[in-house]
């Protein structure tokens, strides 16, 4: 499949507000418990994160389309990048109040953790906007991440996906990557984050 009218490229500070709001399209459902009725800051604290480094907009691919962001790859490429939940938590309170704090605290850390190794890469989000979705443009940004992560000597890539997000996981499959395990998280998550285990895969280089 192809999608000639598309520039894979990496992320500019100036594309960190259309990340923000396509990351939040995507995966705001999995965070909105940690917000409470401070959910609609997610929008301006994953901007925030990003322009940070927490999230990693040097390590982000962007997917442009007629001059839009149509989609993002965050590819975690650097294995001694750690997130510093001290500037994330800064970052929260900006956002945040109450006790909010520490659960926004809490899963935002967890969003900008790095599962990266010396010798295999991680994709820690891949997000497609609705308008453009069904026309190539998440196979071309997986592309690009082999492309990347063979550049920068790695010789697998992996990335988790989610029990409750099927089409994603065959998209993943078509593309090559096979599951290593299934990691359980039980009520906790599947109440709150909406599912309850996430697929581990890897794919060679």
């Amino acid at each position: 499949m192809s999608c000639p009218q598309s520039e894979i490229r990496i992320a500019q500070q100036e594309d960190a507000p259309a990340l923000a709001r396509l990351y939040v399209e995507a995966f705001g459902s999995k965070l909105h418990w940690a917000f409470g009725r401070y959910v609609d800051a997610m929008p301006a604290l994953v901007q925030d994160l990003l322009i940070a480094e927490q999230m990693r907009l040097s390590e982000t691919l962007v997917a442009e389309m007629n001059g839009q962001v149509a989609g993002m790859a965050v590819l975690r490429r650097d294995h001694t990048h750690r997130p510093k939940w001290l500037t994330i938590w800064r970052l929260v309170r900006r956002h945040v109040r109450g006790w909010r704090i520490l659960t926004a605290t809490f899963i935002m850390t967890a969003m900008c953790s790095n599962l990266c190794t010396p010798t295999r890469s991680y994709l820690e989000s891949l997000a497609v906007d609705a308008r453009y979705r069904g026309q190539g443009i998440g196979t071309l940004l997986l592309e690009r991440c082999f492309e990347e992560s063979r550049q920068a000597g790695k010789i697998e890539i992996s990335l988790h996906v989610v029990d409750t997000n099927p089409r994603a996981k065959q998209l993943y499959e078509r593309m090559g990557f096979r599951t290593v395990r299934m990691e359980r998280f039980g009520w906790i998550a599947s109440r709150w984050m909406g599912f309850s285990a996430q697929y581990f895969m890897v794919r060679p280089l």
